[in-house]
């Protein structure tokens, strides 16, 4: 009901709107059909004499020939009624004037019709009846005159033999046309400058040829007769007695109306507000007033929509909350269960392997063998925790692509040698193939590296022994500025189903899980291979076919760089064992387990350790003058004074050495933003736990080297 109630009123409104525009379409005529002529001969007598009549066929609205042929105007319809009256049938002749005047002067025609009121008898041959009209004669041309003084010089285009020649002195240059048409031609076609034509003829004769041609002065009024042959003068007094009565009964004037008087209108749009100035006036106020009320009823049935549909919305939005929730908490059921799983499988392995190692302390080869497999668990979990870690941070946007100088060729060389050994142990046949011929770029080297080493670990995981694994590297798109790369990594393997690859980069999706084919992973690599493809601004696309085989194609595009000069080369490692040794060294660590594992460390490349359970007691160990340390491996969140505050006291102690001791962070966060902020509380250096033996060593030994 309500919509149909809409439509009603916006029809309504619509018409409203559109009934003046209607309105004023109408008063200028656009609805309005031409008139025809519809008064035709009465006379039944076969022997009844004829009345013929010549008539110009340029002369429209008076006389002209209709889409017929046949004689149509006012002249005809005045003509056929006088011809009714005295008895007679109307014969019309149709011709140019000069023709028709001829006509006259042969006694081919009785009377002439058109004949001015003014016009000299002796040079028609006629006698005039009395006027049956009225009009004006105008100057027409490209542009407008104010006055006739200014046709002075001018060509001027006007009806052959006309008397108005004798009548006004114009000194300017006369010149004959037999039709009025030929004469307004003239005039656009540049013949003559102006033409001087019968107002109301003139007006259908632009319109229908789409003359650009206006009126302007007015030279004088006109009144159109009946000229009657001077052979017959005993025509003169019937037919003006029939012109009196035809005058006197209102027939002369309602044909004058139908033919002429609608025409004399000014019909353009100010014309048409000017003479119905109290329609519009009226139809305003009341357009305005129903405008109003149907915005009224709009408004109110708006808002009874508004609060309805506010109601809806509201429980559609519980609805969805309560889905969102359901779903977040099946998420996080599996997000839980593949964790639990995932992270037990190698927790199972470290505590299985230690206790097969304890068991056999007196079987050396069998206690290594266990430790080197828990060693492998325990990097395998560590691998877990990070991509968890990645994972969170793309998501959370706080990773960030950091810009540095490429070596091409020895990024892709890298690649092939870390996975080259793997898969020919695995008896797989590897092919590595770089056409790229640009040899420095900048991107970020660890995330791309990050894509690519992920494809490769897959494509070799799965697929068995005997089949071939791809790697490519090609420039596809190349301008002065930048190169587009697309990375092909194929496969011979398990392949992968339609299905699946419907969702292949969705957190924790496995084709098979890791009980179920053998093969480790989270499930996480690929979508943070995708995730950051596309902060790179390129594409990772798949096509995989069930038991043939799998094709990546990573796509990104790189500017060039012109030299190798901001490409960071990794100095040769220190001989760790002897630069470390004798060094001072204060480990700051409330985790006891942690403390025992750092001590062992330390103590095995020859440094002395002091430690200290908390910030206040390093700060309190630093400030002493009997202690002297070379660097401090200071732990983060710890009780009574965490490790940034302990910092910021230890660069307040008023001896400047040990103001400038080198701090080094050890915590577990490893976040982008955590490695700034302990920069930004004054410590030198960052090590992430569990503690990697060698990076620590190293990260140890770079920073007392640079403090030299």
């Amino acid at each position: 009901m309500k919509n149909r109630l809409k439509v009603f009123l916006i029809l309504l409104t619509a018409v409203i709107i559109c009934f003046p525009v209607v309105y004023t379409f109408y008063k200028q005529g656009l609805f309005t059909p031409a008139p025809t002529v519809t008064t035709v001969s009465t006379v039944t007598d076969v022997n009844a004499e004829t009345l013929t009549f010549a008539m110009d066929y340029d002369f429209d609205p008076y006389s002209y020939l209709d889409k017929n042929g046949d004689p149509s105007g006012l002249n005809v319809e005045i003509a056929t009624e006088i011809a009714n009256r005295m008895g007679r049938k109307a014969v019309i002749l149709t011709g140019n004037w000069q023709e028709c005047k001829a006509m006259i002067k042969s006694s081919q025609a009785d009377v002439l019709a058109g004949l001015e009121i003014f016009a000299d008898e002796s040079k028609t041959s006629t006698l005039k009846t009395i006027p049956i009209s009225h009009d004006s004669i105008k100057v027409y041309g490209k542009t407008a005159i104010n006055d006739v003084g200014s046709l002075s010089g001018k060509r001027v285009g006007i009806s052959a033999g006309s008397i108005i020649t004798k009548l006004y002195e114009l000194n300017c240059e006369y010149v004959g046309y037999n039709t009025n048409t030929e004469i307004l031609q003239a005039v656009a076609n540049g013949e003559v400058d102006y033409g001087i034509v019968h107002g109301s003829p003139a007006e259908k004769i632009i319109e229908k040829n789409h003359l650009d041609l206006i009126g302007s002065a007015t030279l004088m009024e006109s009144f159109p007769a009946f000229g009657i042959r001077e052979t017959a003068p005993e025509l003169e007094e019937p037919i003006n007695d029939v012109i009196k009565s035809m005058a006197d009964d209102g027939t002369i004037n309602k044909l004058y109306d139908k033919w002429i008087g609608s025409n004399l209108q000014n019909k353009t749009l100010v014309g048409v507000f000017a003479s119905n100035q109290t329609f519009y006036i009226s139809y305003a106020f009341f357009a305005m007033f129903a405008l109003l009320l149907i915005f009224y009823v709009v408004s109110v049935l708006h808002r009874r929509e508004h609060d309805l549909e506010t109601a809806l919305s509201y429980q559609k939005v519980l609805e969805t909350e309560k889905q969102h929730a359901e779903a977040a908490n099946i998420a996080k059921s599996i997000f839980l269960s593949n964790m639990s799983h995932d992270i037990r499988t190698p927790m199972n392995a470290i505590i299985g392997f230690n206790a097969i190692a304890s068991q056999h302390l007196d079987d050396p080869k069998t206690a290594q063998d266990a430790l080197a497999k828990s060693k492998d668990a325990s990097e395998h979990m560590m691998n877990i925790i990070n991509d968890i870690l990645d994972m969170s941070r793309i998501e959370s946007g706080r990773l960030e692509l950091h810009e540095e100088v490429i070596d091409v060729k020895k990024a892709f060389t890298q690649n092939e040698n870390m996975f080259r050994l793997g898969m020919e142990q695995k008896g797989l046949h590897f092919i590595a193939e770089n056409t790229a011929s640009t040899c420095y770029v900048y991107g970020d080297d660890m995330r791309i590296k990050q894509v690519i080493t992920n494809l490769l670990s897959n494509a070799m995981k799965f697929t068995p022994a005997g089949g071939t694994v791809l790697y490519r590297c090609e420039e596809t798109q190349k301008t002065p500025d930048t190169v587009h790369y697309d990375i092909t990594v194929k496969d011979t393997g398990i392949g992968m189903s339609e299905e699946y690859q419907k969702h292949l980069f969705q957190p924790f999706e496995r084709e098979r899980t890791a009980t179920e084919s053998g093969i480790q992973g989270t499930g996480l690599g690929l979508s943070i291979a995708k995730k950051l493809t596309d902060l790179m601004g390129g594409t990772l696309t798949c096509t995989s076919q069930l038991g043939k085989g799998t094709t990546f194609v990573f796509s990104f595009d790189a500017k060039t760089a012109s030299d190798h000069t901001g490409i960071q080369e990794k100095p040769e490692p220190p001989n760790i064992g002897t630069m470390l040794k004798g060094r001072h060294i204060l480990l700051v660590e409330d985790n006891q387990l942690n403390q025992e594992i750092a001590c062992h460390i330390l103590t095995d490349v020859g440094c002395s350790v002091d430690t200290a359970e908390n910030g206040a007691e390093a700060v309190d160990k630093v400030a002493l003058d009997s202690n002297d340390y070379d660097l401090i491996l200071m732990d983060i969140q710890m009780p009574v004074m965490d490790g940034y505050q302990a910092t910021k006291e230890i660069r307040k102690l008023p001896d400047p050495r040990k103001a400038k001791t080198p701090i080094i962070a050890m915590s577990a966060n490893a976040f982008e933003e955590d490695i700034h902020k302990a920069t930004e509380q004054g410590m030198n250096g960052y090590i992430t736990k569990p503690i990697d033996v060698p990076k620590m060593l190293e990260a140890i030994q770079s920073l007392l080297s640079s403090q030299k």
